[in-house]
């Protein structure tokens, strides 16, 4: 069964990935959501470069970020937009503008996944990316579409 929802996109996302079929509302978590799911279900894009900044500088946001989508019980994902070893090698555009190792990083995101419960996934193109995120957000809706029906049956 295919399940028919729409993409939310949070209005302060600045590189959007996708242009058509979706709908742009402000968030109060994450980047990404399914419509009608918006408090169940959340992605957080980072690049790689943005991803160092929110966990060096922007540390003490993200963490507030973090909690009220856990106090909310919503499902939270980081889902990165390069490889793991691009990460801790520090293999991307504008590196050098930050003083953070790649392998602290890594041990924040590991952190983060252990305490908080968070998903994180590296993907290594904006594709790649777009198909993870529609893939979780096909199987949550038809995960939830088969609740109903249970329920209602």
């Amino acid at each position: 069964m295919k399940s028919k929802y729409t993409i939310v996109c949070d209005t302060r996302e600045q590189k959007p990935l996708w242009k058509t079929n979706v709908t742009r509302k402000k968030l109060d978590v994450g980047d990404y959501s399914i419509e009608g799911f918006e408090d169940k279900i959340t992605f957080e894009r980072k690049s790689l470069a943005d991803l160092f900044g929110t966990l060096g500088k922007g540390h003490a946001r993200f963490k507030k970020e973090l909690e009220r989508a856990i106090t909310q019980d919503i499902k939270f994902f980081i889902v990165i937009e390069g490889s793991l070893d691009q990460c801790l090698d520090k293999d991307f555009p504008g590196s050098y503008n930050t003083k953070m190792k790649g392998h602290v990083i890594v041990s924040i995101l590991h952190t983060i996944m252990l305490k908080y419960n968070i998903h994180v996934v590296f993907c290594t193109t904006r594709n790649e990316m777009k198909k993870y995120i529609r893939g979780v957000m096909t199987s949550y809706v038809n995960i939830n579409v088969q609740k109903k029906i249970k329920k209602d049956s």
